[in-house]
């Protein structure tokens, strides 16, 4: 697995953690608590696609 290809699991799995988080305080406290996280899992996610896409480019 290259480094990229690593690189862009990890960001996938660090979207994961914002997105449940922000689910929960969605649904306890409201959109306005929940909605930043899921801005921050959109940014990971936009990581993780920039990686792949590099890994990809290289093989």
């Amino acid at each position: 697995m290259s480094v990229n290809r690593r690189a862009a699991t990890a960001f996938a799995l660090a979207a994961a953690v914002p997105v449940v988080i922000g689910i929960i305080f969605t649904i306890t406290e409201g959109r306005a608590f929940g909605a930043p996280l899921f801005w921050l899992s959109t940014g990971f996610l936009a990581g993780a696609w920039y990686f792949e896409r590099k890994s990809a480019a290289r093989d």
